[in-house]
């Protein structure tokens, strides 16, 4: 299947600050999430903040509101070398609700540039829609037979019977000190030529510098990855879209993304690349409100 892109969104593919010739794509930075195209019951919301610069927030899902499934997926794709090494970077937060923890929530890699959001609860917002691709899940409740929650899941083809996962032996992914965490997907080809090797998905806080990974071995993109073509037929390379998904059922905690702006002055960049783990304690006390 060949995607051609229209001219707004070959735009904002091509001043995307991460744009084409990159295969490290940071999502922490310069994201402005009210642009995605926003499913089921998330939102986003810009704030400005002196001396930082501009938060962007995906709310996926509202805390305290259970039973909801939320997602977003950015308009335009990210063009990947799929026989390269590549990374994806992204921060998130969870805000407690008021019964249990849960559910989790997914950041998906997909050639489906319309899909249809997932169920809620125990799906995340994935399974059970049409997003496909893989999907990169951090799970915060089990029923009995699953893994432990919290675990780190690799999914695909909108199933959440995981093809690889690690139970981290976290009894909660959000402890009342309330850090954010980063996440980081990576790929190494296999030298062969062919869009495939090996994924990874990787979990950091620097509170007290954890990490957790899970790895999967025979990752293909061959059938995911997208033509990708402008408006006047010429191949503009390989591409798949990104997006995070999110759900709650009797669990009811809220889910967020974010990404920061900061202002353009080299102090701010400094301050951010040394002290980006302090932002998601300054984050959770200005959560946007439900709504």
């Amino acid at each position: 299947m060949k995607h051609a892109l229209t001219t707004a969104s070959l735009a904002c593919l091509l001043l995307a600050p991460h744009a084409a010739v990159a295969q490290d794509f940071d999502l922490r930075l310069n994201v402005d999430f009210t642009t995605w195209t926003l499913l089921g019951d998330a939102s986003a919301s810009n704030t400005f903040n002196p001396g930082w610069g501009t938060d962007s927030y995906l709310r996926l899902t509202t805390p305290g509101v259970g039973g909801q499934a939320g997602g977003a997926i950015k308009p335009a794709p990210l063009l990947i070398d799929f026989n390269a090494p590549f990374t994806v970077n992204f921060r998130f937060f969870v805000a407690h609700g008021s019964v249990l923890q849960g559910d989790g929530l997914t950041f998906f890699m997909s050639g489906n540039n319309s899909p249809t959001l997932g169920n809620g609860g125990s799906d995340l917002g994935y399974g059970g829609g049409s997003i496909g691709g893989y999907a990169f899940a951090v799970d915060t409740f089990n029923f009995g037979g699953e893994p432990v929650a919290v675990s780190l899941q690799i999914l695909a083809d909108d199933d959440v019977t995981p093809l690889a996962v690690i139970e981290t032996g976290l009894p909660d992914i959000q402890p009342p000190d309330y850090y954010q965490w980063f996440g980081t997907v990576g790929f190494t080809p296999s030298g062969n030529d062919d869009e495939t090797g090996d994924l990874y998905f990787r979990i950091y806080q620097a509170f007290d510098d954890t990490t957790y990974d899970v790895n999967y071995y025979g990752a293909d993109w061959s059938g995911i990855a997208q033509d990708i073509f402008d408006q006047g037929s010429n191949l503009l390379g390989r591409g798949v879209y990104i997006g995070f998904t999110a759900g709650s059922g009797l669990a009811d905690d809220g889910h967020f993304i974010g990404s920061l702006t900061p202002i353009p002055e080299p102090e701010a960049w400094a301050l951010l690349l040394a002290g980006l783990g302090l932002l998601g304690i300054a984050a959770r006390r200005r959560q946007p409100a439900a709504g």
